[in-house]
C-alpha cells in the first residue's frame, strides 16, 4: 500500500497529517482524487464489516434455534465473527471507528 499522508516537518508526536495537493482534486461538487478514493474504500470496508457482523449474528441465532451449535457451519461463522470482532477492536484502538 502506498502511503498518501505524512507528518509535516517538525510535527512528530503531534496530531495532524498532510496530503500532497495532486492527491486531492477540488471541484465545485466537493473533493475527489487518490486520497479521497482511498478513504472511500476504507469506509466501504468498515461498513461492510459491520454489516457482515449483523448478518453473521442473525445466522448464528438461526442455527442456535435449530440446535446446530456443534455444526461445522456454526463453528465457521463463530470463528469469522471473532476475527471480525478483533479487526473492529484494532480499528477502534487506532480511532478509526
Amino acid at each position: 500500500m502506498t502511503r498518501l499522508t505524512r507528518k509535516p516537518p517538525g510535527k512528530e508526536g503531534r496530531e495532524g497529517y498532510t496530503v500532497e495537493d495532486e492527491k486531492i482534486i477540488h471541484t465545485p461538487e466537493g473533493y475527489s482524487g487518490e486520497a479521497v478514493e482511498k478513504l472511500a474504500q476504507f469506509e466501504n470496508f468498515y461498513f461492510d464489516l459491520l454489516a457482515s457482523q449483523e448478518k453473521i449474528s442473525s445466522e448464528l441465532e438461526r442455527l442456535r434455534n435449530e440446535g446446530k451449535e456443534k455444526s461445522v457451519r456454526f463453528r465457521e461463522l463463530l470463528g469469522q465473527k471473532l476475527m471480525n470482532s478483533n479487526t473492529l477492536i484494532l480499528l477502534k484502538a487506532y480511532k478509526l471507528e
